[in-house]
């Protein structure tokens, strides 16, 4: 049972308000003006507040610096019949719970006052000091493969061995080669990060090897690059596969040689650091196809260190979930279970980067209280980290969608779209599966996992003989 304060000038939304929450089995006190309000509050100790703005007296907005005066933890539940722009923003900026608009349902307000009443400020500071130290220079997790990698991560930083980090985007390798780094003998030197993929051949070279002044259109100074800069430290070069030809070539030669020789320069700068490569591509086919120097490869590729997608540990994704929620929160917003649920069963084709961007989008609805499913955003289409082309599952799901549209959109079909939709997917999974089959029948069945005598049926139904002929 919680104390809620009800604070409105119409008895009606009082009553109603009183009848709902104690039905929820909390215990209500109401207040018709801000003045009676606050002076109920120092009394009652109110857990909840649900505050109308337009008041007698004292109105709404101004009240709501009052009741935080009293205890600054207390959710507060905003409702008006005069909802505009400015009352809405200076309402959130306040910091209100919720912000309702009359007239309003008793299920939109019953749902507010469950979430804002659903916080349980230990258990959110329990999640947040496991995760703080479940990790390894914020990267966090408990599983066996995370736990492999931080070993690797470990072993690497006491030598000095060139590093490659494999996985796919959004899975922290800058935060690896940063851990690497850190707890590495260069840890007082520099740590300089460049991504290939995001220049082109001659703005690469460049900005790998500095320039002189004059020495092409922009080169308006005389610029050390990143590999002079990383002097005495480490360089971390994402994206490596990406590296172009000509550069690969310079870029072997700076490591044998330990100096480089800037765009237009006639003598070479001496430069000495540790260098952390990163990528999502197979270098191994990119060497075997001719695609990579070999030799380079060698050079870069003393010790791999893969790091795995967040859906092959996804034992780890409460502890990030309530990590990132620590972070980006205001200390008072707790996941609820069904939201860790629903984190827990989501591919996550960006890792951890997307879940991070999931738990920030989420808090801007939740703001505080608990943050439930609703609050998250529509998992991301199926991207491959291949430079972006979509996988299997992401084209289907676009084609899929394109035929609904296109069904839905056809008059001719008003009332029948179901049916033709079902249609149209089911011919080529039934024709794949009795294919793939042997054209057998029965282990068709099994596979789909539908009787024998369904599966005939239905491919009777659709003109496809048990031979995988069309007729």
């Amino acid at each position: 049972m919680s104390k809620i304060l009800v604070v409105d000038d119409e008895p009606s939304i009082c009553w109603g308000l009183s009848r709902l929450a104690e039905g929820l089995g909390h215990q209500v006190q109401v207040a018709s003006s801000a003045e009676q309000g606050l002076s109920a509050a120092k009394e009652f100790h109110p857990e909840l507040i649900v505050l109308d703005v337009r008041l007698p007296g004292v109105d709404g907005l101004t009240a709501m610096k009052l009741f935080r005066s009293l205890n600054e933890q207390t959710p507060i539940i905003v409702i008006t019949a005069f909802g505009d722009l400015k009352t809405a923003v200076t309402a959130v900026e306040q910091g209100a719970f919720e912000y309702i608009l009359k007239p309003f349902d008793l299920h939109e307000i019953r749902t507010a006052i469950e979430r804002s009443l659903r916080r349980t400020p230990a258990a959110a500071v329990e999640a947040v000091n496991d995760a703080a130290s479940a990790g390894l220079e914020g990267m966090l997790g408990r599983s066996p493969a995370m736990q492999a990698a931080f070993k690797r991560i470990a072993l690497a930083a006491a030598s000095d061995a060139a590093v490659l980090l494999k996985g796919e985007s959004g899975v922290g390798k800058e935060l690896a080669a940063q851990a690497i780094h850190r707890h590495s003998p260069r840890a007082s030197g520099p740590f300089v990060a460049v991504n290939m993929g995001a220049l082109n051949t001659t703005l690469g070279e460049a900005e790998l090897f500095g320039h002189v002044e004059g020495t092409f259109t922009g080169a308006t100074q005389t610029r050390r690059g990143l590999l002079a800069q990383a002097n005495g430290g480490t360089l971390f070069i994402d994206e490596v596969a990406d590296i172009p030809a000509p550069i690969q070539a310079k870029l072997l030669r700076a490591l044998d040689q330990d100096e480089v020789l800037p765009v237009g320069a006639d003598q070479p700068v001496k430069t000495q650091f540790r260098i952390v490569s990163a990528t999502h591509q197979d270098l191994h086919q990119l060497v075997e196809r001719g695609e990579f120097r070999h030799d380079l490869f060698y050079r870069l590729c003393t010790f791999e260190i893969p790091l795995p997608a967040l859906r092959e540990r996804s034992q780890d994704i409460p502890l990030l979930a309530n990590y990132f929620a620590s972070q980006f929160g205001d200390g008072r917003a707790v996941l609820a279970a069904e939201t860790v649920d629903e984190l827990s069963q989501r591919p996550w084709h960006g890792n951890v980067r997307e879940l991070r961007k999931a738990i920030e989008h989420a808090l801007v609805l939740a703001r505080s209280g608990s943050v439930l499913p609703s609050h998250l955003p529509a998992p991301l289409p199926a991207f491959q980290s291949n430079g972006g082309k979509m996988s299997p599952e992401g084209r289907l799901n676009e084609a899929v969608t394109e035929l609904a549209q296109q069904l839905l959109k056809n008059p001719e079909l008003n009332g029948d779209v179901y049916y033709r939709f079902l249609q149209v997917v089911e011919k080529p999974l039934l024709a794949t599966a009795l294919s793939q089959a042997g054209n057998q029948c029965a282990p068709a069945a099994r596979v789909l996992g539908l009787h024998r005598t369904t599966l005939k049926r239905k491919l009777d139904q659709h003109g496809i003989a048990e031979n995988g002929a069309e007729h």
